[in-house]
This record gives structure tokens, sequence and C-alpha cells, in this order.
């Protein structure tokens, strides 16, 4: 009875409140163009009860006569009006100064942007999703000053290399990823190390990419992405932000009716920027016999010169699609908001039998109690991804060595169309192959069919968050997530695959890594303005960070007659023996205070101070067990402070300096002795500080300098800003002196990278009419890069990263040197380029010695947004100039004649390489014998340097609002949209923005990657 009389009561004054308040609903649209304004914010003054616009510029809200709605606007001014008796009120917003728009900074906190004294740079949503990308990552590229983003060479789903300002550390340079103000986790499958793709020229099962957490998010729930590049915008971060921060704020449920949008995007994805492959000199093998197992006599293309060959690599590679289709809903009223969202990705890869399969759903409920006084925002996500045959890279079990070293004039269908044959003597299917004795070069449709890969990642990400409003100056917050990711592996080689790499009956490989984080903290707020001149926001706060990083599974049935006991059965039972099968974790907790100031002056001097303080667990048994990192800055609006020309509509300058850093690795000061490799005995630990130094976390000490400026009214957009970072205390690995420990190897501090460099943001409006308008913006950046030194134990002041072996590449951190160098060997060449032999008759090379550096010098980004009444029309200009990359994938092809380059020399001089010998005396080389010298992966790799500059259309898109009146759809846009569309210019044989790998080696260097793709399609979005 009780709850019936509370449910009438609750029915009662629902009514009461419907009659006391009216509907109004309208438009509203700027002034400048016409255009509707989606996400202007419609309050009721003096309360905390308002809506924002929707896609169309539409909004309803509840008021009563007398109400005062006020409409507010990134970048517009301020408008407000008084309900009346009419239902229905249009608004038209005028530009107002684009700088008193507010941001989102560290911790979420909201700041004027004029306020800030540091860089930050914003990229809405709308930029985000205008031309889809499986990893919203990838879209950043050329869109924000000082973001350098590589894309992986897996293909679908694969991570992005993200840096900011340059590489600074020699553990990594990834920056933080934070969603609605909380630091997630983006480690990725712990099966290649902390980073994916660090395994040189890729391991027996190829170089793979472990995958990522940030490529999981559905772009559709981002409601805007900001960049903070330096260490002041990140120094609240403390040690996680050391390499920067980028920013996540997700959209939230709105007040008003259920509103639904359905985003719909297909594209088909062609491969371009393939190695040039000749057909006019086959094999000698062709007219011999292909055996039964489909082997030839010689597996290079170096014969005699035939007519109607073909050699088309293309014909290997399918069209593939990306198919992402979402719908939210958002639903509210004045209390509590509700938004849902659901993504699911189609893939299909390039490469046969990659596939992808991604589902994501979303649900975020904020609310408000005690009379607005407390407001709680609950989230989660749920992402579920599967990708079948991810492309690998490198040597080994990689499809593009066999599709490229194909001996030429032997039909390639002959080995996709049997791909396999009944060995007799094994009652088995065994590869139909051209070349068994070589283990880099097999089948590729064998391996894309009896190789078979499940890459499976589940992601599960909860947050809260609730503030207490106790008074207007006051407030208290507190914050939490669980971010939990689980990682499958599952490798199934089949025997019959190059025994090198599976062993006779073929060779399982089983992980399963969870990655885990666990995040809380407790903030308080002040704001308090002290007079019309002082002005003060500060915030004091604590958190705690538990990190459960590569708790793997790792099960690997072995190779060279320790694999399965029965050929092609994949299971745990078909162990020969339990060797290579390990378990791993590393464990990590950050604790944390924080703290800062904003004191303004006049609203024209803004004073800003941090300090954060972290307790990190990796610093036991070091001589200090926190480290402090401080911030200070300072910001002055020239424009209020002087008579500035008419010209200027606003000037600012700022200035700041902070330091921040990084703990060290897991570990490294208690070391842990292992079970071996074998699971034979016990294995001591691989490293160990010094005896009598202890080690110091990583630090940074940067300083920024910059300016900004609005003219013509605001049409015309400003901002320049001068870094200069050093990065000292640098973790290194040494050689150890014999100890009764048995280390290996010391880990030390030592040695000091620095980063200075420049950014330029131009943005304008260079056309404003009633119908027309043209929007662009320009972002450039120039960074230097250094290693001023290593530790002084080090030979030659060399570290090296990515060691040699028996490849014909290195890499390494040179003092003196820019990050990075990429070492290799070269033609020693005479003072007229000549190539010189010694007395034998061999080409001499020099010693390994830098050939190149993969950073770019400057990087350039021209967006442009054209509006013309229901149309628009948008494209973006990504170019890299600088730096150098090299080409294995060249060397090798060379090495078996099937690369165009031999053709052309054996087209040329009657197939003679001119050349000389120590003593200046002239002579002659085949062709063959220069490649087979200079070339293959053990080559000289100094003559496969290649200029990595690179300009390209990135995006393009073309749209059209349907004219439609309907009581059920609100709107619908058609867009044709593309990515990667074609290179204005490139040098290199490949596409230098494809990384290898997204690990701090390899970097610069192409070994068999996917090639880049250009991607064609449509994109509908429906509003209901």
């Amino acid at each position: 009875m009780k709850k019936i009389l509370l449910l009438l009561c609750f029915s009662l004054m629902s009514f009461w409140g419907a009659i006391a308040q009216t509907k109004i609903s309208g438009k509203v649209t700027s002034k400048s163009d016409g255009e509707p304004l989606p996400g202007v914010n419609v309050v009721i003054k003096g309360t905390n009860k308002g809506v924002e616009t929707d896609f169309d510029g539409q909004y309803t809200i509840e008021a009563k006569s007398g109400d005062i709605l006020e409409f507010s606007f990134i970048g517009m001014e301020t408008f407000s009006v008084t309900v009346g008796n009419n239902n229905i009120i249009n608004v038209v917003l005028q530009e107002g100064n684009v700088l008193d728009e507010v941001v989102v900074t560290a911790l979420g906190i909201k700041k004027e942007k004029k306020a800030l004294t540091y860089s930050a740079q914003e990229v809405s949503g709308d930029e985000l999703t205008k031309v889809k990308q499986t990893n919203p990552l990838n879209s950043l590229s050329g869109k924000s000053a000082g973001i350098t983003v590589n894309r992986s060479s897996s293909g679908l789903g694969g991570t992005a290399k993200v840096v900011l300002r340059g590489n600074a550390s020699t553990t990594n340079n990834d920056p933080l990823y934070v969603i609605d103000g909380i630091p997630m986790l983006n480690q990725g499958n712990g099966s290649n190390g902390a980073e994916p793709g660090t395994d040189i020229f890729g391991s027996q099962t190829g170089n793979r990419d472990g995958g990522d957490a940030m490529s999981l998010i559905n772009p559709d729930d981002i409601e805007s992405i900001t960049v903070l590049k330096g260490s002041s915008a990140s120094a609240l971060y403390g040690s996680q932000g050391a390499n920067g921060v980028i920013l996540i704020t997700t959209k939230k449920g709105k007040e008003g009716k259920l509103s639904v949008n359905v985003n719909s995007s297909i594209t088909m994805d062609q491969v371009m920027s393939l190695p040039k492959l000749q057909s006019e000199y086959q094999s000698a093998s062709v007219g011999n016999p292909i055996a039964e197992n489909g082997r030839v006599s010689d597996p290079k293309s170096w014969g005699t010169n035939a007519s109607g060959l073909s050699n088309d690599a293309e014909g290997f590679f399918n069209t593939g699609y990306t198919s992402i289709n979402a719908v939210s809903l958002t639903a509210g009223n004045a209390k509590a908001q509700t938004y849902f969202s659901f993504a699911n990705t189609l893939g299909s890869g390039v490469i046969p039998q990659n596939r992808l399969i991604r589902n994501s759903i979303t649900l975020r409920e904020t609310a408000k109690f005690l009379n607005d006084k407390i407001n709680v925002s609950a989230s989660v996500n749920l992402s579920d991804q599967t990708i079948w045959n991810r492309p690998t890279n490198g040597l080994y079990s990689n499809p593009l060595t066999g599709v490229y070293l194909h001996p030429v004039g032997i039909d390639r269908n002959i080995y996709r169309d049997k791909f396999e044959y009944f060995d007799t003597s094994r009652n088995i299917y065994d590869q139909f192959a051209s070349s068994f004795d070589e283990n880099i070069q097999q089948n590729p449709y064998w391996l894309i069919n009896r190789n078979p890969s499940f890459d499976k990642a589940q992601r599960v990400l909860t947050n809260l968050s609730v503030k207490y409003q106790i008074s207007d100056n006051f407030s208290i917050q507190t914050r939490g997530s669980y971010d939990k990711t689980f990682f499958t592996f599952d490798k199934r080689q089949y025997a019959g695959t190059d025994p090198v790499n599976s062993g006779d009956n073929g060779r399982y490989i089983l992980e399963k890594t969870e990655n885990t984080q666990q995040y809380i903290d407790l903030i308080a707020n002040y704001s308090k303005d002290f007079s019309d001149d002082i002005s003060f926001t500060g915030l004091l706060g604590t958190s705690l960070t538990k990190f459960k990083i590569g708790d793997k599974l790792f099960l690997d049935s072995g190779r060279d007659g320790n694999g399965l006991n029965f050929p092609n059965v994949f299971t745990l039972a078909n162990f020969q023996n339990t060797n290579n099968i390990a378990q791993s974790v590393a464990n990590r907790e950050v604790q944390s205070i924080f703290g800062s100031a904003n004191i303004g002056y006049k609203k024209m001097l803004y004073l800003d101070v941090t300090g954060r303080t972290d307790w990190s667990s990796t610093l036991v048994n070091t001589n200090s067990t926190s480290f402090f990192y401080p911030s200070v800055g300072l910001t002055g609006i020239i424009s209020e402070m002087f008579e500035l020309p008419e010209v200027f509509n606003f000037a600012k300058l700022r200035v700041s300096y902070a330091e921040v850093g990084k703990d060290i690795p897991v570990y490294a000061t208690v070391p842990l002795n292992s079970i071996n490799s074998t699971n034979t005995g016990i294995s001591n630990a691989p490293f160990a500080p010094i005896p009598g130094e202890t080690l110091e976390p990583e630090r940074q000490k940067s300083f920024e300098i910059g300016a900004e400026f609005r003219l013509l009214n605001n049409r015309l957009g400003v901002e320049f800003t001068y870094y200069n970072t050093r990065t000292l205390n640098q973790i290194f690995f040494i050689q150890a002196a014999p100890n009764p420990q048995g280390y290996t190897q010391n880990i030390v501090n030592a040695g000091e990278i620095t980063n200075k460099g420049v950014e330029l943001v131009i943005d304008g409006k260079p056309i404003v009419t009633d119908d027309f308008t043209w929007n662009s913006t320009l972002n450039f950046a120039q960074n230097e890069n250094k290693v001023v030194s290593v530790h002084p134990s080090l030979q030659n002041g060399e570290a090296i990263i990515t060691g040699r072996g028996v490849n014909g590449y290195e890499f390494s951190l040179i003092e003196g040197e820019d990050f990075g160098s990429i070492k290799a060997r070269s033609l020693v060449r005479d003072e007229n380029g000549v190539p010189v032999i010694n007395s034998s008759g061999t080409l001499q090379s020099t010693d390994f010695t830098t050939v190149a550096h993969a950073q770019p010098d400057f990087t350039l980004g021209w967006n442009n947004s054209f509006s013309y009444k229901d149309f628009s029309f948008s494209f973006l200009i990504d170019g890299k100039f600088g730096g150098n990359v090299v080409s294995v994938t060249e060397a090798v092809n060379d090495k078996y004649g099937v690369s165009q380059a031999t053709a052309d020399a054996r087209n040329t001089n009657g197939g003679q390489i001119n050349v000389v010998d120590e003593n200046g005396v002239a002579s002659q080389i085949t062709a063959q014998e220069y490649y087979n010298a200079i070339g293959g992966r053990d080559g000289m790799l100094g003559e496969y340097v290649y200029d990595a500059t690179n300009v390209s259309l990135r995006e393009l898109s073309i749209g059209y609002k349907l004219p439609i009146e309907s009581e059920f759809f609100e709107s619908i846009r058609l867009s044709l949209i593309a990515n990667n569309l074609f290179f204005l210019y490139k040098d290199a044989p490949f596409d230098p923005n494809i990384t290898a790998s997204t690990g701090l080696g390899l970097q610069g260097v192409d070994i068999f990657n996917q090639p880049s793709t250009r991607s064609l399609g449509l994109n509908v979005n429906i509003n209901f």
C-alpha cells in the first residue's frame, strides 16, 4: 500500500510539473554561414538545467514563461532570450572571441583556453569520423602539430605508433591516453615484449603485431581529442605523462526526447606502393619439369631473357573492405541522461584469409542529486575483436616473400591451385613449394591456408565519477576505473611447413595474456574571485594506480624435433614434452599526490603552478622511493594590456617550465631468477644494478614559449610554439663484469637526449558568404632530436637497440647523432662513385656505419573544409619531409633477380657493371655478381637507403545533406569518402608511413611489410 501511495504522489508531482512547464524548441544556426550548430549549450539561467542541440542544431527544453534561456557555443557570443508565449525560439549566434572557449586539460579539468600556459590542440570527433579508420588514432595524422603517427604494417586492427615532439626515451615513447579524465592502459599483447613487433626480421613465426587496447575504441563514441604535447601540459600526470598525453572526451546523454543516430560506412581497399618486379628474365628452371613436391632446380630469376613473361604480384592481393556500422541513442531529463552505443566493424584484408570482426557496446549514465549538488557519471564499455590471419612482416612465415621472390616464368597459379600434395611416404598432405631449401621463401598459398593464426582481444572498461559541489566555490570529486584486457593468440603450423620453423609434425603456439589497471583518485577543487582583479582556481588531489601487465601463459610445442607427437593435431596433449611452457607477470603500483594553482590578474595575466609526487613500487631498493615533478607557467593577454591595431582581436604570450619523467623497469632492483626456456633448470636474472650503485627515475626538463593571435575579426588565427627538452637518467643495459650471481648485464642510469623544435598552427576562414564557407587549418612542426650522451662504458658512444646478428641492419643510439641511427654496410667507391673491387674481384664494403635516420625533419598537415548550401567538401594533405628509410625487401628482391632494377641492369651496358680495382684500373662484373654482393638480408643495405619524404592526399570527403522534411527522419547525410588516396610525392619504393614495429627498434626499415592501401567508399549518417 505504501508503495502505491508513493507512486501516486510521484505521478501527481510529475503531472503538476508538466502543467507548469512548456516544451520550448527551435533551431540554432551560425550568423556567418547559416549552418546549423550542433552541441550548443541551452541552459535555463540560474539553474543547472540544460540541453544541447543535435546534429542539425535542433533543441527541445522544458521551461516556463519568464525563464531566461542562455545559448552558448565555443567561438560564439553567448545569447540570452526570455521565454514568452511562443513555443518555438530560433536563435542565430555570431562569432565571438575564439579564445574564450573552454578546453579539457590534465585530469579532465576544464580551463579557458586563453589562460593556458602551454600548447593544447583539440581535434573534434567529427574530424575523426569524417573518414573513419579501424584505429581512430590513425585519423590524427596531419591534424595536430607536433604529433607523428605511423601505421602498423599488420593492416586491419593494427596498432598505431604515436610520438609527440620526438623520441626522448630509451624505454618507450608512447603517450598516455586518458578517457574522460582517467588514465587508461594501452599495453598490447605482451607476446613480443612490452611493445609489439620488436623481433628483428621476424621470429620463426613472423614478426607480428600483438595488438593494443586503443584500437578497440569506437570512434563514434569520441566527442573530441585534446593533444597535450609538452611537459607543462602533462606534468600533473607525473611518470605516466612523461611522453605527453592524448585526452579523449567521450559523448554523454542529453536532456530531451530520445534521439537516435546511425552512422554507417563501407570502404573498398586496394594495395598501393608495391615493389617493382621484372617480367623479362626468367628462372633457369623454366623448361625443366616441376617436381612432385613443387620444387624447381633454381628458385632465383637470373636466367635468360624471354618474351611474354608475367610477374604480376598484385594478382595475389584481394580487394579488401572495411564496414563500420554504429548506432547511438541519447535521452534524458533534467536529472538523468543516458547514452548508449553499439558499433560493429567487419573487415576483409588485402591478403587472402585475413579478416576482422569487432563489436563494441558503451553505456554511460549521468545524473544529478541533492538539488544538483551531486553529479554522477558511470560508464561501461565492452569490446570484442577477432582477427584471423593477421599479416606478419619479416622473413619467416610471411607469404609476401614467396609472392615477390617467385621464380619468373613459372605460373604462380600452379602454386595457388595446388598449394599442397599428398605425400604417400608420410600419409599426409605436404607443402607444394618452389623452394623448400630456403626457409625465408615458402608457398604463400600454403602459408595463408596451412599456417592459420587467430588473434582475439576483449576489453572491459568501467568508469565511475562522483562530484559533490559543496558550495559555489568548493567541490570534491572522486573517480575510479577498472580496465581489463584479454588477449589470445593461437598459431598452427601444419606439418609440411619449413621444418626450421615448424618441426616435422607441425607446431602449435598458444598465448593467453591479461592486462589490468585499477585507478582511483580524490580531488578537491576551489575557485574564487577575491576581487574584480584577482581570481584563483586550485586543486589538491591524490591517486592510486595498480598495474598487472603481461599476465601471460605461453605454450609452444617447439620445433627441431621437439614439437608435436602426431602431425597436425593441435592440442596440448600432443606436445612431445613440456619444454617451451612459461608464465610471466609484471606488477607495479604508483601512489601519488598532486596539486595546482592558477592565479589570474584582471583577466589578462595568469600564473599556473603544478606539482606532483609519485611513490612507485619499482623504486624499491633505491635511494629515493618517490620523485617530485613541478611545473610553472605564465600567460599574458597582450590585447588586454595594450591597445593594439584594429586588425588584432586577440594576442597572447606564454612561457612555461616543467619537469616530468618516469620510474624504472619492473623488478629492475629486485632481480628474479626464472625457469629457463627449456624448463630444465633455473636461469639467473639477466640483469641487475651495478653493486654499490642505485637507480634513479628518468627525468625530463622542458622549456616552452609560445604566442597566439586572432586577427581580422577572428577570421585568422595563428599559434606559435618553441620548446626545448632535455631527458636525463636514461636506462641503459651494459655488459656486466664477472659476478657470482651470473648477471650478464647491468642496468644503469646515464645519458641525455634532447628535443627542440617549433610548432605553427594557422587556421582561418578565407571565404565566408551566406551560402559558401571555406575553413582551412595548417599544422607545421619541426623537431631536432639528438643523442647527447650514453653510458661511458659503451664502446664508441653507441647503445645498440636492435643488433645486426646475421643481418645487414642495426639500430643504435649514438652520441652526437639523431635518435635512432640505422647502421649498415655500403659499397666502397672511388672519387667518381665507381664501386671498388679487391684483388680477388670481390666488391669492397665499408664497416657498419650510420646510413640513415628515420625521423622526419618536419611535418606538415593542411586540412580544408568547404560548405555550399547542403553540400560539403573536405580534404587533408599530410606530409613528412626529410629522414631516410631502408628497404630489406628491395635488397632481397635484387639478390633473387626478381626486381625491375636487376632487369634494367641486365639491359644496360651489356649486362655489365663498371668497377675499378684498388689501383684504379677499370674493370667489369656481371649484374648478377653485383647484386649477389650488395643484395640479400645480409647484404650492403647502405645501398638501399631512400628519402623518406612523402606527401599524400590523406583524406577526402564529399557530402550532401538530403532535403528531407519528415517527422521520422531529422536528417540524412550521404558522403563519398577516401583515405590515403594517392601520393603527391614519394621517393621510397614503399610507404614510409608504414612501420615494421611499434616498439623502439626496427624504425625506418621495410622487411616485406604488407603494402599500404588506398580506401574508397561511402558514408551514411542518419538522425532520427
